[in-house]
């Protein structure tokens, strides 16, 4: 075991990571090669890509709402303030 040397490549693509490792010992060569489908994890992060926008903007549709609703408050208690005066 002391020619050992290792090389290993790694690819990863969309749908999948593929692992190559390839070993010499003396003049024997073993290669391993794994591949892990990552499909399901792409369409998770895409789906919480998705609800994560979509909690965004209601989020920023609530505010306005709420920031409006003081605006209208504040412009009701001035109407009743000048009604009462007169």
């Amino acid at each position: 075991m002391d020619n050992l040397s290792t090389d290993e490549l790694i690819l990863e693509f969309d749908f999948a990571r593929i692992f190559f490792a390839e070993e010499e010992e003396e003049e024997e060569a073993s290669y391993v090669v794994s591949l892990k489908d990552i499909t399901k994890r792409e369409r998770a992060e895409e789906e919480l890509k998705r609800q994560m926008e979509e909690s965004d903007r209601f989020n920023r549709l609530a505010v306005g709402r709420e920031l409006k609703m003081i605006e209208l408050k504040k412009r009701i208690q001035e109407l009743e303030a000048e009604r009462k005066k007169q």
